[in-house]
C-alpha cells in the first residue's frame, strides 16, 4: 500500500507541475513586435538579421514586462516612402510595397531606415503631417557616398595627394583627348573616353544624393540654404545637364552597376557608390550578372579605391525612424527605442564596422583607420559634406521632379520575338511588361524630358516597324501594336536586330540622347543574317573571332583557325553602319543563349539579363530605370 501511495502523490505532484507550467504559459503576456524595414545595406549577412534574432533571444522586456520581438524586413529606401505614404494616409499597402503584400496588419512598420534622410523629409512632406521626426531618429550605422575608381585611374588623376571633384570628371570628359591628356599614365585598354556609371535618382539613394549635389555645387550653396528659386536657375540647371553627358545610360540598382565593375575598365571608370558597397565588392560579398545572364555572387574586387569629392561627399547616415501612426502604440515605442539602442551599442557598432560602415554619430566607437585603408577607403576623409537631409521639402520636392527634365533623353527601339515559342505565357508575359514599361517611361517623359520610342517585332523575318518618335506621339500606336501580338514561324534575330538599330541611329534628336535597341527574345537565331554580320568579336585572348554565326549550335572560329567556346567569345564593336552609338540590350528568357545577349551588350556598352517567365513582365517594366 504504501508503494502504491508513494506513487499517486508523485503522480499528482507531477500532474500539479504539469498544470502549472501550462498555466504559466497561458498566462504568460503576449510579445510587443517592433517591425524594422531597412534598406538592403544593413540587412547583409551577419547585421540586422543576426542582430535581431540575438536580441530577441536575451529576453528584453517593456517597463510593464512584455517581451519585445523584432522583426526586419529588407526593403528599398524608394518603396519605403512610397508604402508608409500610403498607409499612413489610409490607403493601406501601397502596390509592391513592404512586407509580405497579404494585407497583414502586422506588416506596418514601428521603425524606417532608408539609407538616408532625405526620404523622410520626402515621406513627411507628401504625408502633409511629420511621421517621422528626423531629430529624434538615430543613426546605426554610417557611410559616406564618394566615387569609386580603379586604383591605377585615380593615381593618374594624382590621387591620393590631389583634390578630385566632379567637376575633374566632367573636365576629363569635356576633353577631345580624354584619357589621352594623361599619356604618362594612361592605359590604350581603357580607351580614350571616361565612362561613368550613374544609377537612377528615382530608385537609387546613390543616384538621389548626387542629384543633390549636383544643384548644391551649381548653385554654389549647402542644401539647408538651397531655394527653389536657385534650383530654376538656367545656368544651374545647364550644369546638372552638363553633368549627364558623362553617362552612356543610367543603371536602375546596385547589381547592374556591380555588372558593368565585373566587365572591367573598358565598360566603366567611376562608379558612383557609399562605403560600406566597396568594402562588400573587396570582401566578395556582392552579386553581379554573369555569362549565363544571371545574377550570381562574384570574386572579391581588390583594385578600386574611393574619391572623395572636394566638392562634398554624402552622408548615407542610415537612421533608424520611429513611425508615428496610429498603429504604433505608446509600447511599441519603447520597445522599438529599446531595440535602437541595443544596435548603438559597441558590440554591435563593431560588427557594422566589419562590414565597412562607420560608427553611428554619438556612439564613441574609433574606426580601424588601416583596416578602411586596405579596402581602399580614407578614414580621414570626407573633408567637406554635403547633408541632402537638411533641404526644405519644397526644394527636395522641385529637384527630384527635375530629373525628367536634366536626365539624357533616350531613342529606344524595343525588338520583340514572336516566334512560335512565344505562343501562351511567354508572350502574354512580354505584353504585360511592355505596357507597363511604356507607362513608367511616359511618367518621366511628363516631367520634361523628350524621348523617343519605337517598335519592331519579328519572327522568321521583320514584321511590325514603328519608328522612334517622341514618346507622347507613339504610345498609344506602340500599345496597340503589342496588344495585336500574335506567335508564329522561326526567329530571324539578327535581322531584326539590324534593322531596329539602323532606324534607330536614323532619328534626329538631341545630341545627348541615349540611343538603345532593347531585345526580348525567348530563342535563338535559326534564320537570316549572322551574328558575325552585326558586330566584331575576340577571344579572351584578343584574338580576332572571324566567324561566328550564332545559330543552328555552330562554333566560334578565331583568326588562327582555332574553335572556341561561346563563352571564351568577347563582343567588341558594332559593325553596322552607323554614324551614332547604337547600345543593344538585351533580356532572354526561354531557351535564350545569354552568351548571345552578352556579345551584343558587350560590343555596344550595354547590359544584358536573363529572365524566367515568373517575374519576366517585373523585369521588362523594369528596364525603363535605363533610360
Amino acid at each position: 500500500m504504501k508503494r502504491v501511495a508513494l506513487v499517486v502523490v508523485v503522480l499528482a505532484v507531477a500532474l500539479a507541475g504539469a498544470f502549472t507550467f501550462r498555466d504559466a504559459i497561458n498566462d504568460s503576456p503576449a510579445p510587443v513586435t517592433v517591425v524594422h524595414w531597412s534598406n538592403s545595406h544593413p540587412m547583409r549577412a551577419g547585421l540586422l538579421p543576426e542582430m535581431a534574432k540575438q536580441f530577441n533571444a536575451a529576453d528584453h522586456e517593456t517597463a510593464a514586462g512584455r517581451p519585445i520581438q523584432v522583426v526586419v524586413s529588407s526593403c528599398d529606401s524608394s518603396v519605403q516612402a512610397d508604402d508608409l505614404v500610403s498607409r499612413v494616409k489610409g490607403a493601406g499597402r501601397a502596390d509592391d510595397g513592404c512586407g509580405s503584400g497579404a494585407g497583414d496588419p502586422a506588416d506596418d512598420p514601428t521603425i524606417v531606415t532608408p539609407q538616408s534622410g532625405d526620404w523622410l523629409v520626402d515621406v513627411n512632406h507628401r504625408a502633409g503631417r511629420v511621421v517621422v521626426d528626423l531629430d529624434a531618429a538615430d543613426n546605426i550605422a554610417e557611410t559616406w557616398l564618394g566615387i569609386v575608381t580603379y586604383r591605377a585611374m585615380a593615381e593618374c588623376l594624382g590621387w591620393p595627394d590631389a583634390k578630385i571633384g566632379y567637376r575633374d570628371i566632367v573636365a576629363l570628359r569635356a576633353d577631345p583627348d580624354g584619357w589621352a591628356a594623361y599619356p604618362d599614365c594612361a592605359r590604350t585598354e581603357w580607351g580614350r573616353r571616361p565612362l561613368l556609371a550613374f544609377t537612377n535618382p528615382n530608385t537609387s539613394t546613390s543616384g538621389r544624393n548626387v542629384l543633390i549635389s549636383l544643384y548644391s555645387m551649381a548653385a554654389g550653396k549647402a542644401p539647408a540654404d538651397l531655394t527653389v528659386a536657385d534650383i530654376e536657375r538656367p545656368q544651374v540647371v545647364e550644369f546638372v545637364k552638363d553633368f549627364q553627358q558623362l553617362v552612356d545610360h543610367y543603371l536602375p540598382g546596385t547589381i547592374p552597376l556591380n555588372t558593368k565593375i565585373v566587365q572591367g575598365t573598358r565598360y566603366g571608370h567611376f562608379f558612383l557608390m557609399p562605403e560600406d558597397n566597396l568594402v562588400s565588392l573587396y570582401k566578395g560579398n556582392e552579386k553581379a550578372v554573369v555569362a549565363d545572364g544571371t545574377e550570381q555572387r562574384i570574386d572579391a574586387i581588390t583594385d578600386l579605391v574611393m574619391i572623395y569629392p572636394e566638392e562634398g561627399s554624402v552622408l548615407n547616415a542610415n537612421p533608424a525612424g520611429l513611425v508615428n501612426a496610429p498603429w504604433v502604440s505608446a509600447e511599441q515605442a519603447e520597445a522599438a527605442r529599446k531595440w535602437i539602442e541595443y544596435l548603438r551599442e559597441d558590440d554591435q557598432q563593431r560588427t557594422f564596422m566589419e562590414a565597412g560602415f562607420r560608427p553611428a554619430t554619438g556612439t564613441g566607437i574609433s574606426i580601424d583607420e588601416r583596416q578602411f585603408a586596405e579596402w581602399g577607403l580614407d578614414a580621414q576623409q570626407p573633408k567637406s559634406t554635403i547633408e541632402p537631409g537638411d533641404l526644405e521639402p519644397a526644394v527636395l520636392e522641385r529637384i527630384v521632379n527635375s530629373w525628367g527634365s536634366v536626365k539624357n533623353p533616350a531613342i529606344v527601339t524595343f525588338v520583340v520575338d514572336v516566334s512560335g515559342s512565344m505562343e501562351g505565357e511567354p508572350l502574354a508575359q512580354v505584353q504585360d511588361g511592355l505596357l507597363r514599361l511604356l507607362d513608367a517611361m511616359a511618367g518621366t517623359d511628363n516631367l520634361g524630358n523628350d524621348s523617343k520610342v519605337g517598335l519592331v517585332t519579328f519572327s522568321s523575318k521583320v514584321l511590325t516597324t514603328i519608328a522612334p518618335q517622341p514618346l507622347r506621339l507613339s504610345k498609344y500606336d506602340i500599345a496597340d501594336a503589342i496588344s495585336q501580338m500574335s506567335a508564329s514561324g522561326n526567329t530571324a534575330l539578327y535581322d531584326a536586330v539590324a534593322h531596329a538599330v539602323s532606324i534607330t541611329d536614323a532619328v534626329v534628336g538631341d545630341p545627348r540622347a541615349t540611343r538603345a535597341v532593347v531585345v526580348l527574345s525567348d530563342g535563338a537565331a535559326t534564320e537570316g543574317i549572322c551574328l558575325h554580320d552585326i558586330v566584331s568579336m575576340s577571344s579572351r585572348n584578343e584574338v580576332p573571332v572571324t566567324y561566328f554565326c550564332g545559330k543552328d549550335g555552330d562554333r566560334p572560329t578565331d583568326d588562327k583557325g582555332s574553335h572556341l567556346d561561346v563563352s571564351e567569345v568577347v563582343g567588341e564593336a558594332l559593325r553596322l553602319p552607323h554614324e551614332n552609338d547604337v547600345q543593344v540590350f538585351f533580356l532572354g528568357f526561354g531557351a535564350s543563349d545569354a552568351h548571345i545577349g552578352r556579345i551584343l551588350a558587350q560590343a555596344t556598352g550595354a547590359e544584358y539579363q536573363g529572365s524566367t517567365e515568373e517575374d519576366l513582365a517585373s523585369v521588362i517594366e523594369e528596364l525603363s530605370g535605363y533610360f
